[in-house]
């Protein structure tokens, strides 16, 4: 009569696990070295790979003034959780998305038939203008600005409540001669938008990576992605990279399928890129590029099982990775086989991983797949 209290439940291969605490504390480690600013956690690409509801949920409690998302659609599946929290969409989104339905968002805004179609379908519209000082990528260059405001003087329904902008080199250690003049352009900007009688209440120009040097009382609002997760953008070798202390709040774990002998001269994965020198035992992960194991860990990156860390051997597979065991001889099938680990001093950290690599943490971490199931941590 009660047998479904003890109904068998799937049993997950994969898992990315989000630690919430690690996130609360990073969100106020930001908090407490930038008094003179509040920040907005940045959700966009799926929360940076830990899972754009999960994280929301979490940040949603932060007293943030926004959560950042990149698209209307990341937005819209925000909207549907009822969060309390304001959301700002930081990404373009072709106009005629505008024309279905009156939508609760801030937005950044920088081309004159996004502002038409604004003012008038969604009246009361809330626009961050968002300007390019430098890195010419979105925005409004700054000497067109004067023109651009022209032709919205007109657009009634339109609160410009934010200017924005982005650096495009915060995170070099030696050179700050660029990022120094984005912040004058900006300013220069944020003057002229004054003398056009507009009076806007959020000022943001700094990501991540202008967090951890720059703290200028122009502006009230910083934008934390990479940093919320507990990765710091700057290099080591940066003087202030050590300013703020984070906690990376991402596990990567997989479920050891496999145990078996090859003898010495054996071939591991696609082409044979690795041969044994001896007699082994190695272990066979049910998880492999499309999981998230980046192909460029093939023959380089490590796995931790237990306390030991074991070589990945051969080629990372689509959704298999093969891996050393010799370091790990107590090994067994159904054991716990982390991916990418939450200690920064790990071999198999993000950031290390990412070094092994050759690329950025970032794209680790974006590229997780969407299918993997994230657990959150609670507080």
């Amino acid at each position: 009569m009660l047998s479904f209290l003890h109904r068998p439940t799937y049993r997950h291969l994969n898992k990315i696990m989000v630690n919430s605490r690690a996130l609360k504390s990073n969100f106020e480690a930001l908090q407490k070295s930038h008094p003179e600013a509040k920040i907005a956690p940045v959700l966009k690409s799926n929360a940076y790979g830990h899972g754009l509801l999960q994280v929301a949920r979490v940040a949603d409690d932060f007293g943030a003034p926004f959560i950042a998302v990149d698209s209307l659609y990341e937005a819209y599946e925000l909207y549907k959780e009822r969060l309390k929290t304001p959301i700002l969409i930081l990404g373009y989104t072709h106009p005629d998305n505008y024309k279905v339905k009156k939508l609760p968002f801030h937005f950044a805004v920088f081309d004159l038939e996004t502002m038409e179609t604004l003012d008038r379908y969604q009246p009361g519209a809330q626009v961050h203008l968002f300007v390019d000082t430098g890195m010419s990528r979105e925005g409004i260059l700054v000497s067109e600005l004067p023109t651009f405001l022209k032709k919205i003087k007109s657009l009634e329904s339109i609160n410009i409540v934010g200017l924005a902008t982005h650096l495009a080199d915060a995170d070099n250690p030696q050179d700050q001669s660029f990022t120094l003049g984005q912040i004058e352009k900006y300013k220069t900007a944020l003057q002229i938008v004054r003398d056009s009688g507009l009076n806007p209440e959020w000022k943001h120009i700094s990501a991540s990576g202008g967090t951890f040097k720059y703290h200028d009382p122009t502006f009230n609002l910083i934008r934390a992605g990479i940093a919320l997760y507990g990765i710091n953008p700057l290099a080591s070798s940066d003087a202030h990279h050590g300013a703020i202390k984070l906690q990376p709040a991402l596990r990567f774990e997989t479920t050891l399928a496999q145990i078996k002998q090859i003898s010495r001269g054996s071939k591991v994965g696609y082409n044979g890129t690795h041969t044994a020198k001896n007699d082994m035992k190695i272990g066979i992960l049910p998880i492999g590029y499309y999981d998230g194991v980046d192909r460029r860990l093939s023959n380089k990156g490590w796995v931790q099982i237990g306390d030991v860390f074991c070589p990945i051997i051969g080629r990372v597979s689509m959704n298999i990775t093969v891996v050393d065991l010799t370091p790990a001889p107590d090994a067994k099938v159904g054991e716990r086989v982390v991916i990418f680990s939450d200690q920064p001093g790990d071999k198999n950290s993000l950031v290390n991983s990412a070094a092994t690599a050759g690329t950025i943490p970032y794209e680790l971490m974006v590229k997780l797949a969407e299918s993997v199931r994230r657990e959150v941590e609670p507080l």
